[in-house]
């Protein structure tokens, strides 16, 4: 088997790239993961220490509350997340794991709640466990349970190293060739920021954004785990016949194997971060034909597969 050879391109973008993305930090960001209900916070007394001084203060908290996930009457999953979007993150977790082979599979996304209660009144037990369950029905024979341990089958026994062979996943090669300017993807990161509404109330959450080959912001989303605002992202577009063809993801945490085996289900040619990647999701994304950004804050990048897809400025423009 030939081993793959990594190699990381960091790129600077030239100081004048500003007029590339204007566009972008001018649009107003889409978040959709709190609506235009209660924030999804609960308050809470605290003591701040403070050069051995102590204040005792009221501030607010994110929520996480278990979400079971039925399909076809069957529990097959119970996700951790932020209170809202349930559907989205139904949706996008059952393709972007593989439990369905396409979205077509998926016939009824049913979210049984009715949301968080008001500020200040306490959910009832029977509210609360209502809207921590959603329903999927798909199509007889269409479940594929086994699709997450996938992963298992990339280790290899040698020298302590892992491999990726592609006949080892159940995976196709994204064919998208779309290509984005080098300046659009310097934009992103800033546009995602200005759509972190809840991060910056409280602090404390992970964010996910799609963006089109242009830098127009699709939707950004909010979550306590990194996979489920991907899975929220990826599910609003689903849900709403939005083409993943041609799209930008960028997410806030680390890149593991897991976020990118997501982007190759959904064929998203771009994936982003302001974080690292690990050296398999390196290699998946080297594999399965995924351009992999590493460490993008502001002008500068780190580019780990399938540079060609990027770009560049001319020299002096």
């Amino acid at each position: 088997m030939t081993r793959l050879r990594l190699v990381a391109v960091e790129i600077t973008t030239p100081t004048g790239a500003e007029r590339g993305t204007e566009s972008i930090h001018e649009r107003r960001p889409m978040n959709a993961s709190h609506g235009s209900g209660a924030w999804p916070t609960a308050l809470r007394q605290v003591w701040h220490i403070s050069d051995g001084e102590s204040i005792r203060q009221e501030i607010e908290t994110v929520l996480e509350e278990p979400l079971a996930l039925h399909i076809n009457g069957e529990r097959l999953a119970i996700l951790m997340r932020l209170p809202g979007m349930e559907k989205e993150l139904a949706a996008g977790f059952c393709v972007s794991e593989g439990l369905v082979g396409s979205f077509s599979d998926i016939l009824i996304v049913h979210h049984c709640g009715q949301g968080l209660p008001s500020p200040g009144s306490e959910a009832s037990e029977q509210e609360g466990e209502s809207r921590n369950r959603v329903e999927v029905t798909i199509r007889p024979g269409a479940l594929q349970p086994d699709a997450r341990l996938d992963v298992v089958r990339l280790v290899r026994a040698g020298c302590g190293a892992v491999d990726v062979d592609r006949a080892d996943l159940a995976l196709e090669p994204v064919k998208d060739g779309t290509t984005v300017d080098l300046r659009t993807i310097s934009g992103v990161g800033s546009s995602m920021r200005a759509g972190q509404h809840l991060h910056r109330r409280v602090g404390g959450l992970h964010g996910a954004a799609l963006f089109d080959a242009g830098g127009g912001l699709v939707v950004v989303c909010e979550d306590v785990g990194r996979h489920n605002a991907v899975d929220k992202a990826l599910g609003y577009c689903l849900l709403r016949g939005i083409s993943l063809r041609g799209k930008l993801l960028l997410c806030s945490g680390r890149l593991t194997y897991e976020m990118v085996t997501k982007t190759i289900r959904l064929g998203i040619p771009l994936l982003a971060s302001i974080s690292a990647p690990t050296t398999l999701s390196v290699q998946l994304a080297e594999q399965f034909n995924v351009t992999l950004i590493g460490y993008l804050r502001g002008h500068r990048m780190t580019i780990y597969s399938h540079p060609e897809r990027i770009r560049m400025p001319r020299p002096g423009v």
